[in-house]
């Protein structure tokens, strides 16, 4: 029983936020053409898309790999969703450091890769480098951001520090993690694939890089793959230096469980307005630009915030 409990429990993770995270990339379509004077698409469009996308048939494939690529990217973003706290519903919440979580939100980017050069396209291979570049590009950054945590919450353990922050209020209260969160904030406009950081895709220079040779099924399941990232990233964020989400303040566990997903969904929310406003103001980087950057700024600030955090 408890077996099929946890399974059931999953699955009604993973088309929540799978859901959510569709809702979320119909924000950033309409919110963006509202930026930009438009009208935008209705809010549902990207599901329509995917599954348009999802009942095409393909006669076309470039190999084991450029297949396999693509379920190595859905499986890592799952796989990393199990391990995000998510209120009082998470599967795997008590493994989830810091350092995984990260790292299995990073390398569904790695399985893209393999599958777009796999395919012989000129302009896959050259989005897929610039991918490889930007990717290193944040380590920088980003690894001084999880110290700065782990310094100062004594643990990796995101279910720790969500909790912990339930008694000593918002990591952003913090000048040290404040810090922190600016430099993540900034390498989540990355992982977000969002201006000024959309080089790897650099759509109308690029043809989309990494994402031309795909079509048919493996577009909707990258769409599918695109949405759980989403609100995995934005969840992730929340945890760490937003409070996270624990309400116990009514008798009825379902009501605590709504509760809970509201308030996550409130920041969730917050968090991907800031990537859009930044997306929809500046224009794109050159790849050494962005490199550049984020070893410069980014790195400094997060520095700093370890530093501060260990004192």
């Amino acid at each position: 029983m408890m077996v099929i409990e946890t399974a059931l429990k999953a699955l009604l993770i993973l088309l929540y936020a799978t859901f959510v995270g569709f809702m979320f990339m119909g924000i950033i379509r309409i919110v963006t053409a509202r930026i930009h004077r438009r009208v935008g698409p209705p809010i549902y469009q990207p599901i329509l898309d995917t599954i348009k996308l999802l009942s095409k048939k393909s006669s076309i494939t470039h190999g084991l790999i450029y297949d396999f690529g693509i379920i190595y990217a859905l499986g890592a973003t799952i796989l990393a969703l199990m391990f995000i706290p998510l209120g009082g519903v998470s599967i795997l919440r008590a493994y989830g450091d810091l350092i995984l979580i990260t790292f299995l939100l990073e390398i569904p980017m790695l399985g893209i890769m393999f599958a777009a050069m796999s395919s012989g396209n000129p302009w896959a291979g050259l989005g897929a480098q610039r991918a490889l570049l930007t990717l290193l590009a944040i380590q920088v950054p980003l690894g001084f951001a999880i110290v700065a945590l782990g310094e100062f919450y004594g643990t990796f353990s995101t279910y720790q520090i969500v909790m912990a922050q339930q008694s000593m209020g918002w990591s952003i209260t913090s000048l040290p993690l404040l810090l922190a969160a600016v430099a993540y904030d900034l390498v989540l406009q990355a992982m977000f694939g969002k201006e000024p950081f959309d080089i790897m895709i650099a759509p109308g220079e690029i043809s989309l890089g990494p994402m031309v040779e795909f079509g048919g099924k493996h577009m909707g399941i990258l769409q599918i793959q695109h949405a759980i990232a989403l609100f995995a990233e934005t969840l992730f964020f929340s945890n760490i230096f937003l409070g996270g989400a624990v309400i116990t303040a009514f008798a009825s566990p379902i009501i605590n469980t709504l509760a809970t997903l509201v308030v996550l969904l409130i920041k969730q929310t917050a968090v991907l307005m800031v990537a859009i406003f930044i997306g929809a103001i500046f224009p794109r980087f050159t790849i050494d630009q962005a490199a550049r950057f984020y070893w410069k700024w980014p790195t400094i600030i997060a520095a700093a915030g370890a530093i501060l955090a260990a004192l």
